[in-house]
């Protein structure tokens, strides 16, 4: 009797604590689809992997018959929930602890995870340093921002996810781990505050190419609805220009939910008049359609690590106006199209609607830009870093 085939090929462990549809979630498809016909790949994740809806929001074909998916144990009604993100950690960071040393290589899609072991951690963000989120973005509403914000609240609950995680709760680097920056400007901060070396590597944007050259002029806001958005901002950064004498509408694109922030949003659009337009969620083509008839964008958030939406909108060719200083700066590259706050960016776009020409030109340099954003150099450079990885540490042969 011949004895069992051998497989070479190394396993790895792609973590997510929950695959929504924010940025990070590209990110954790585009390396399922790059690694699943190379690798014995399986994804830890803390809610249900919904493939079908991803691949569609993410314009990417990941096989679920050719991954394996592990779901972190925890309550139901915490893995569905819209609050509750650090204890959903706590439970998620204890499984892949538990876990981490069944595989060749753990790779983290979403920020720092303790494999117990070293691995490769994508930083998306600083939602895992209070004091930095505390000082970017302003509180949520309601019950999830008493949470949030320090006190007895606070931390009693930081006191349960700790237990709950079976330690503190930090980022974890161990000699021998990777950690991979979605900007420049995360790299920086990373370095400045937390003494991380990390290599650059932009996240994987998909947009369709762009047929035809008829556009409005209209405003497209694309992403979350939620407070570190700063929608309603954004509502009024757009009457001020238009109370300088411009017409257009604006189209905030999104799923707006039931939360109190959604009524808030739900509210100043009304107060704002028919020109303020809540699109809804839009996905896949919907969306590339929508986006290619419009021609400009604003994007408010301060002092953001990436960016998905920035990049995703100037690859369907609209020009975005965006907060100077941090990484939607470093998207756009053109100093013209950045503002240091809500006054200023009224000033900022109001001088750019009155130059057709110049925008022409930007739009132009945009496109050549957003290259740098796409999914194939994403997983060139994914791929490139995980054989490296491998490399120093050979893969274990393990029957099929």
């Amino acid at each position: 009797m011949r004895p069992a085939p051998r497989d070479a090929r190394a396993r790895i462990l792609v973590a997510h604590p929950g695959l929504g549809a924010g940025g990070s979630e590209a990110r954790a498809m585009a390396l399922l689809e790059a690694l699943q016909d190379r690798h014995r790949t399986t994804l830890v994740t803390g809610a249900p992997f919904e493939p079908e809806r991803l691949n569609l929001a993410y314009q990417t074909a990941v096989d679920p018959q050719k991954i394996a998916v592990m779901t972190a144990p925890m309550p139901q009604i915490l893995a569905r929930a819209n609050g509750g993100d650090a204890l959903r950690a706590a439970f998620f960071g204890r499984f892949v602890r538990r876990i981490g040393s069944d595989f060749d290589l753990c790779i983290s899609a979403y920020n720092f995870a303790d494999f117990g072991r070293p691995g490769i951690h994508f930083v998306a963000d600083f939602s895992w340093d209070d004091d930095i989120r505390r000082s970017f973005d302003p509180g949520s509403p309601g019950l999830r921002g008493v949470m949030q914000r320090p006190g007895v609240a606070r931390s009693a609950y930081l006191g349960l996810c700790n237990a709950v995680a079976g330690s503190r709760m930090r980022p974890v680097h161990r000699d021998g781990d990777v950690v991979v920056a979605n900007s420049r400007w995360t790299a920086n901060l990373l370095r400045e505050r937390h003494g991380l070396k990390s290599r650059v590597i932009y996240p994987p944007v998909h947009t369709a190419p762009v047929c035809g050259e008829e556009r409005s002029g209209d405003f497209v806001m694309l992403g979350r609805i939620a407070p570190d958005k700063r929608i309603l901002e954004a509502i009024d950064i757009l009457a001020g220009v238009r109370e300088r004498g411009h017409r257009f509408d604006f189209h905030v694109v999104g799923r707006l939910g039931a939360d109190a922030y959604g009524r808030h949003v739900a509210e100043k659009a009304r107060q704002a008049g028919d020109w303020v337009r809540l699109a809804g969620g839009l996905y896949g083509d919907a969306k590339h359609e929508f986006l290619g008839r419009h021609g400009f964008a604003l994007h408010v958030r301060k002092r953001e690590a990436f960016g998905i939406a920035v990049a995703e909108m100037i690859k369907a060719g609209l020009v975005p106006f965006v907060p100077g200083g941090s990484a939607p700066a470093e998207i756009v590259g053109d100093e013209r199209l950045t503002f240091d706050d809500a006054d200023h960016a009224v000033e900022v776009i109001d001088r750019m609607l009155r130059r057709p020409g110049e925008i022409t030109a930007i739009r132009a340099g945009l496109a050549k830009r957003g290259v740098m954003f796409s999914q194939e150099a994403f997983a060139g450079q994914a791929l490139a870093l995980i054989e490296e990885c491998l490399s120093i540490q050979p893969a274990k042969v393990l029957p099929r």
